[in-house]
């Protein structure tokens, strides 16, 4: 009788734990359009192939608006357990407490496995913050049609490259085409730059904006555009579509864009285009990588956080990574992804994506400025147009943004706020 209590009394408790409730773990997403979409799939394969954790994924809309969001739920101690965060919020998160050290959450192989460089702005006081999702860098997409009428036959490798092949262009088509774009936003604005022989700022906070190489950078883009080989980039919102639609019409033979819009480009060019790196300078080639993360929240319980590990694991994975590197151009996370076979048969039909993959090697961690300063986008946006499109003196510009950036991050300072 007391053997037969023991096995019933088993098969219950089999029963119970069979029949226990998935832990649900919230995440609020910065994605939207088609990465959104194919994020959503994945997700949904994750809920259909497990029984133990319930991912359900809300949208916010973009940086901007998770940004405001996460505001109001600290406010409001309603946090979820999961973020897809921008890579200049990751480390500012993690000083406020709001996001939970990844260290052992994930194996130690699978950390080892991302790029490096995708990794480098994801880290607080050493702890690891975030792992990467849709991250994109810098680049230029080429229309080598227009480019060969000028007798133009590869992207050029360097500024002295650019500079000519912009003269070259001028003198075959005449008025009406145009090399480039004479405006750029922030984040392109960081991997120029670098590749100029600029610092932009240092780890521990001194502001070089208005540095000889930053001079220089800024006087180039100027003149090209008085010189008429660069058209004013009509506007910085929107899609593609929107922001490019000189380059869309033939009219002119190049732009600067993040990596992101290669699907686009695939789609929407009519058009012979190459994907190029940004041309090297003083400071040879460079990138900075930016783009979504992954990060767990402070408000995360034990059994949420332990389930979100099991997620990261899978969305991470070399298959799901590839999958979304395939559809949506952003860079694939993990270095084994590379090496499979349907990436390696994917970058003979499409060699741009592979050029994309090719300045990986080059990528370097954003300038503090970038880190620190919480809306250096629309101010640095703001020096850009008013150096090139309006023509305001360069050093003096120069230097009224490094007075006001050093000011902001002196204050930063002070306060014990200041990210290293």
């Amino acid at each position: 009788m007391k053997r037969t209590f023991f096995v019933v009394l088993a098969l219950l408790l089999a029963a119970s734990a069979a029949f226990a409730a998935p832990v649900k773990v919230v995440l609020w997403s910065s994605l939207t359009g088609a990465k959104a979409k194919t994020f959503d799939a994945q997700v949904a394969k994750f809920n259909a192939g497990q029984q133990d954790v319930v991912m359900e994924v809300v949208h916010q809309g973009n940086y901007s608006a998770l940004r405001e969001k996460v505001i109001a739920a600290v406010s409001a101690k309603n946090l979820p357990a999961m973020l897809v965060v921008d890579y200049l919020d990751v480390a500012f998160y993690a000083q406020q407490g709001l996001l939970a050290d990844l260290d052992g959450v994930l194996p130690k192989e699978v950390v080892a496995d991302y790029y490096p460089s995708l990794l480098a702005d994801l880290k607080y006081q050493g702890s690891l913050y975030a792992v990467p999702y849709n991250r994109s860098t810098q680049g230029m997409y080429m229309n080598m049609d227009l480019l060969r009428k000028a007798g133009i036959q590869a992207p050029p490798k360097t500024w002295v490259e650019f500079r000519a092949q912009a003269e070259q262009l001028a003198k075959a088509m005449g008025k009406g085409y145009y090399y480039g774009y004479a405006f750029f936003h922030q984040f392109l604005w960081d991997g120029i730059a670098y590749t100029w022989g600029a610092q932009v700022s240092t780890p521990d906070g001194k502001v070089l904006l208005n540095a000889p190489e930053i001079v220089d950078m800024m006087s180039y883009f100027r003149k090209m555009y008085t010189d008429e080989l660069l058209a004013q980039q009509p506007v910085l919102i929107g899609g593609f579509e929107e922001q490019n639609g000189a380059f869309i019409a033939g009219k002119v033979a190049s732009v600067f864009q993040t990596t992101s819009f290669t699907p686009t480009a695939v789609n929407l060019l009519k058009f012979d285009w190459a994907f190029a790196p940004l041309p090297a300078g003083k400071g040879g080639n460079a990138i900075t990588m930016g783009g979504g993360n992954f990060a767990v929240t402070s408000s995360a319980s034990p059994a949420e956080a332990a389930a979100a590990g099991k997620f990261l694991q899978y969305i991470s994975g070399p298959q799901v990574a590839a999958e979304f590197y395939m559809q949506t151009g952003n860079l694939p996370v993990r270095k084994s992804v590379v090496s499979r076979p349907e990436i390696i048969e994917f970058h003979k039909k499409n060699p741009n994506y592979a050029r994309m993959l090719d300045q990986m090697a080059f990528g370097r961690a954003a300038p503090s400025t970038t880190k620190n300063i919480r809306d250096v986008f629309n101010r640095m946006n703001e020096y850009i147009e008013k150096i090139i499109l309006r023509g305001d003196d360069v050093k003096k510009t120069l230097d009224a943004a490094n007075k006001d950036f050093q000011s902001e991050i002196d204050e930063l300072k002070a306060s014990k706020s200041f990210l290293y």
